[in-house]
């Protein structure tokens, strides 16, 4: 699919436009989880659930959520600051009292964690100095054995390290790095309060980092304030001169009623709208796969020969908040303010937003849990059917149905009839034991999920829009 033909359906566009198209990073999506679950609940799911997966991996995820300077495209749980006495306020007064928690939880009733992947997010972890990050290593290794682990990733913000700190945090056991690369048009970083040329990027990736750090990957976000085709396309060609292995090219949201600030992007201009978003993204795409890199997924790319594009060639990968990931630990234990984890297939959890009900809820000796889910079987069933179409662009019914003992067509009748003007419009192509969704149908391939998503209150298409399938064309 190259962009000049997805870009001649406008109206299959329109038809298919909504102002929230969830990711489904996970299913059931936040919105519906439990907000009476709490620091109990947490605890008995912890115990309940590592008890009968002792042998499971995880994946240990720590938020950091500070940093020195607003970005006004960022939607992540963050508080800015330039008092470094906050952070470590923060480190050693309640994150540390959180993993402490744990520590006992496990001590209590002689369980260990399984961790093999460690992923520090933020926020910027970067924006720990030396003496704390290595004292936050040292408390998750009372918690956890660090020989098991297998990938460590750190978050990095590129404006706030040099070569040595990267050194140092191989030394700490990270073999991952993940860049906030986002954009490297001048006029797109003035508008967003991100400035850090490309030569940033040369300066940091050396032959020895690159040695030390085996995978590392670039954030890139599409749809922000003064791109345009020929500005993503210049973008595009730095990363490619700069060959990261894995790059993931997300869509900026923009959410001004939670995030108030994000009105200054607009203030020279609006944004792109949602078929400039998608004429940016085909278009970076294209020049990405064009210069070697494996679509890995919806959003994701990777070099040939890396782990990513191994997993997604041997169906082993899975896609998740962290983007398309190797499907090595699928179960998440999270800490700090704003973290959400995932227990399997059984239950989700997430920690509070505020500070201060995080903290109080730490001061009382308790789980800082705002919210939590405990899946219904037929969650999971849905959960199968979303993470299979948004991973793989597929889905085979009757492996679905063997899973999950059930006749997929029957159980799914009126969803199959749904999908009907998904196929009418070549989005997908139905046969009769599975779902292929066409080049042009990866593109709406979120649209696709939510047809699966029972708890979903909203038309899924805008049936008063013609499209070329009705005889016009857009």
């Amino acid at each position: 699919m190259r962009s000049e033909e997805l870009l001649n359906n406008i109206n299959l566009l329109k038809k298919y436009h909504h102002n929230l198209v969830y990711d489904y990073t996970e299913y059931p999506t936040k919105g519906v989880w439990d907000e009476e679950m709490a620091s109990k609940d947490y605890g008995d799911a912890l115990v309940d659930w590592t008890t009968t997966n002792q042998t499971a991996p995880v994946l240990f995820y720590t938020h950091t959520p500070f940093c020195e300077q607003l970005c006004y495209f960022c939607l992540c749980s963050k508080d800015i600051t330039l008092d470094y006495e906050r952070v470590k306020h923060y480190l050693y007064n309640y994150l540390f009292k959180e993993i402490d928690l744990l520590i006992a939880l496990y001590d209590k009733h002689n369980l260990k964690l399984n961790v093999e992947e460690i992923y520090f997010g933020g926020g910027s972890p970067t924006y720990y100095q030396e003496p704390e990050f290595q004292a936050l290593i040292d408390k998750l290794k009372k918690l956890f054995d660090f020989n098991k682990v297998k990938t460590f990733t750190v978050e990095i913000d590129p404006r706030r390290v040099e070569v040595d700190r990267l050194k140092f945090y191989h030394d700490c056991g990270a073999n991952r790095l993940s860049f906030g690369v986002q954009d490297f048009d001048p006029d797109v970083q003035v508008r967003i309060n991100r400035k850090q040329p490309p030569e940033l990027l040369h300066k940091l990736m050396t032959p020895e980092i690159r040695k030390l750090f085996p995978v590392i990957n670039f954030d890139l976000l599409i749809g922000m304030p003064s791109q345009t085709p020929k500005s993503i396309a210049q973008t595009i060609k730095h990363v490619v001169d700069l060959e990261p292995d894995q790059i993931q090219t997300m869509y900026m949201h923009y959410k001004p009623d939670t995030r108030s600030y994000m009105v200054r992007m607009v203030q020279d201009g609006p944004l792109p709208d949602f078929y400039d978003r998608k004429a940016l993204f085909v278009g970076a795409a294209d020049q990405l796969m064009d210069a070697g890199y494996t679509r890995a997924g919806f959003e994701s790319f990777a070099k040939p020969n890396d782990i990513l594009a191994n997993a997604i060639d041997n169906s082993k990968a899975t896609y998740n908040s962290l983007g398309t990931v190797t499907a090595e630990a699928l179960n998440f234990v999270a800490v700090g303010s704003s973290a959400h984890g995932a227990l399997g297939d059984d239950y989700y959890f997430q920690n509070y937003y505020e500070h201060n009900l995080y903290q109080e809820a730490l001061d009382k000796g308790e789980f800082p849990v705002y919210r939590g889910m405990k899946l219904s079987v037929e969650d999971k069933l849905r959960r199968d059917v979303i993470k299979e179409i948004r991973t793989y662009f597929k889905l085979d019914f009757s492996l679905i149905g063997t899973k999950h003992n059930i006749n997929f067509k029957q159980h799914f009748e009126k969803e199959l009839e749904t999908i009907k003007e998904f196929e009418r419009d070549q989005l997908v192509i139905v046969q009769e034991n599975r779902l292929d969704l066409t080049e042009l149908g990866k593109h709406f391939s979120p649209q696709i999920c939510s047809v699966f998503d029972a708890y979903l209150e909203r038309p899924l298409y805008n049936d008063a829009i013609t499209t070329s399938a009705d005889g016009v064309t857009g």
